[in-house]
């Protein structure tokens, strides 16, 4: 099956060139058949955070200057996953990941833009 090593930026905050900054590093690794659940569920594992407590909205660029891509489904897994099978740089399209504490015992993802404050928390339940 494989599996690939990805950057995850974290605790930064976008700046208004589109790039991130100020933040922490950590590495992953994720089978390439990764679903988005389950790239989530490392995520927050590698983060040490409680999934009843926290959200999180997950977005990497291609360029470093251009558009800022979010990942909130299967197929933006896929395709990232696509993208990093195809370039051997680990330090190219690191994941960044925006977390916030929320007010509920569900398990919680982020999908819209954080950027702009326009996100939509998603209740998935007890897993």
């Amino acid at each position: 099956m494989g599996s690939i090593s990805v950057l995850v930026y974290f605790d930064g905050k976008w700046d208004s060139l589109r790039a991130s900054n100020a933040y922490s590093i950590v590495q992953i690794v994720i089978p390439v058949e990764c679903s988005y659940l389950k790239l989530v569920e490392i995520i927050i594992k590698e983060l040490k955070k409680d999934p009843s407590q926290f959200a999180i909205g997950i977005h990497y660029q291609i360029t470093g200057n251009g558009p800022i891509n979010e990942i909130c489904s299967d197929s933006y897994v896929h395709f990232y996953i696509q993208i990093k099978k195809n370039d051997s740089d680990m330090t190219k399209f690191p994941l960044c990941v925006e977390i916030e504490k929320v007010a509920s015992s569900d398990d919680n993802l982020m999908c819209g833009n954080g950027l702009t404050g326009v996100v939509t928390t998603i209740y998935l339940g007890q897993a």
